[in-house]
């Protein structure tokens, strides 16, 4: 008999294994690993702090589990690669406009004649529409889809980022400009991880955590881009602005200082060039398992077909008789699924934002969302302080050789970012380990990148400085790649990236707060600012601590 005949036969509840040695449940569930087997509840002290909580399968989640099991099946093809590739560039663009927006902000403040007290505002705005975006793209990729998502976050970021360059004397207009920017790249991350999950191979999944290595490239790639651009076409820093000028004395004209403006032309160039590849180079089909959270399963299985024709492979053996047995099989649907899509538009776009009640209502769930949510909040919080102030704290300390010089500055931006690369590699490799996993490898990272800023305190030195602020941030990449992409594994399909989208906006909504909270300390050029950002960090490390599931050899429905 063939073994996908076999698997839904009705009996009794013992596991079936085809011939391959493969194992299913009765009800046709690839079987992973033991806990998916569990009739009842598995919740105490005890399975949290090993990761071991389990509750019993959804029907939603078993038919989840033959998609995975027919994607397992493509293994890492030709499409899964395209995909993972594509969601780097995402990761990319977000740090590279972060790092190249900081990089031309002192040009900007001298030609528009920006007052100090105004420095912070283009931050305030850019971490508002981060914020903005992160919420709004992650309700929307839940109710739109993944594909319309995946391709109006890169569009509009390059749509408004181009139009940074064109403002004259209007900084007000560069903070509204790159608010609307921020809406798009504020989805990216997000989004981006959802999508590498819901394509790649349950035993490749580790791969979304080395997504996260694009960030430091992104950095380094933005710093290179300014030394060519910003750096070099820039008037004397010395100049006032013109509007601060009588007529035809010396100041910084817009023509002398064009270089931030060509800087930003490349970034943006760049992001539309991502959007083109997305959009219209490779050709992006809707995840399988979110036309199946709507309703739409002969879709899901006509997606997975097209995928294994891209991948030239053997074509699916999944069929809608696999899922009506499922439906047969009297298994309470729960609060996990969507309402399917009805024919009235208005009435069928309110009844998708009913996936939401899934995630408030499973208890399991409410308490990973709580945990990830001060993490997210706590990693934010590290991270800003981190990006926003040591290297104020380098330069007040007046340890940094040739600090007037360009090529010295942008050098030790190559020293601190660059190794961010291994983070990512580091955590590749850990969420595989025995013992280790998504969970432990987040609370080592954490503990190290509290311990670094800690460390921050003792030293005096350039290279203690540029030293410590490197590792702080390998360990901030390494935590941040294990982040990023266990959080959408540890939510289903119908509410991912609703969730996702929600940890992230309170993660920048805590970004929005620290410089505020942090710059008392930095006019009193006292450490307090330097444990300000460990404890963050070090809340984060602790509420891990308690995450009750570990997906190192779970499915992800």
């Amino acid at each position: 008999m063939e073994p996908e005949k076999s698997i839904l036969q009705k009996g009794n509840d013992s596991p079936i294994v085809d011939h391959s040695g493969k194992r299913y449940s009765a009800q046709g569930i690839p079987i992973y690993n033991e806990l998916e087997e569990v009739s009842e509840p598995e919740i105490s002290f005890g399975t949290i702090l090993k990761g071991t909580t389990a509750v019993p399968l959804t029907t939603f989640e078993k038919k989840a589990a033959l998609i995975n099991a027919e994607i397992d099946k493509f293994g890492l093809g030709k499409y899964q690669i395209c995909i993972w590739l594509l969601c780097g560039f995402g990761y990319f663009l977000d740090l590279a406009w972060a790092q190249g927006v900081g990089l031309i902000a002192s040009a900007v403040y001298q030609e528009m004649n920006v007052p100090s007290t105004s420095y912070g505002n283009i931050w305030s705005c850019a971490n508002a529409g981060l914020a903005v975006g992160a919420f709004g793209w992650g309700i929307i990729v839940d109710v739109i889809g993944r594909r319309w998502a995946f391709n109006l976050t890169c569009l509009i970021t390059s749509v408004f980022g181009l139009l940074l360059a064109a403002p004259k004397n209007n900084y007000g207009a560069i903070c509204a400009i790159y608010f609307l920017a921020s809406l798009g790249l504020g989805g990216n991350i997000p989004i981006d991880a959802i999508i590498a999950h819901e394509y790649l191979p349950q035993n490749r999944r580790s791969l979304v955590s080395l997504l996260s290595l694009w960030q430091p490239v992104g950095v380094v790639v933005a710093s290179a881009i300014a030394y060519g651009t910003a750096a070099k076409w820039r008037c004397d820093p010395t100049l006032p602005a013109c509007s601060a000028v009588a007529s035809g004395e010396s100041c910084c004209t817009v023509s002398s200082n064009m270089g931030w403006r060509y800087e930003v032309i490349v970034l943006g160039l760049m992001t539309l060039s991502v959007f083109f590849l997305r959009y219209f180079v490779f050709r992006f089909h809707e995840s399988p398992k979110f036309l199946l959270s709507k309703g739409k399963e002969a879709e899901a299985i006509e997606v997975l077909h097209k995928i294994a024709k891209f991948n030239k492979a053997a074509p699916p053996t999944l069929t809608i008789e696999m899922f009506a047995a499922i439906d047969a099989s009297g298994v309470p649907r729960g609060p996990l699924t969507t309402t399917q899509t009805t024919k009235h538009v208005v009435r069928g776009f309110l009844n998708s934002f009913k996936h939401l009640k899934g995630l408030f209502v499973n208890k399991l769930q409410l308490f990973i969302f709580f945990l990830l949510a001060i993490t997210y909040m706590g990693d934010y919080w590290s991270f800003n302080l981190a990006g926003a102030y040591l290297p104020i704290i380098l330069l007040q300390n007046n340890v940094s050789s040739g600090q007037t010089t360009v090529t010295e500055t942008y050098r030790q931006y190559v020293y601190i970012y660059l190794p961010g690369i291994l983070g990512a590699v580091i955590a590749f490799f850990s969420v595989q380990l025995p013992l280790v996993g998504r969970k432990w490898s987040l609370v080592f990272s954490a503990v190290c990148q509290g311990l670094s800023m800690a460390m921050y305190t003792q030293v005096k030195t350039t290279a203690g400085y540029v030293g410590l602020n490197a590792l702080e941030y390998i360990m901030q990449t390494y935590f941040n790649a294990v982040l990023y992409a266990s959080a959408p594994e540890l939510f289903d399909t119908s509410y991912r990236g609703s969730a996702t989208g929600m940890l992230s906006c309170l993660g920048r909504l805590a970004g929005i707060v620290a410089p505020f909270a942090g710059a008392q300390f930095v006019t009193q050029n006292n450490a307090g600012i330097l444990w300000l950002g460990a404890g963050g960090i070090w809340l984060s490390a602790f509420m891990m601590v308690f995450l009750p599931v570990e997906m190192k050899n779970r499915q992800m429905f």
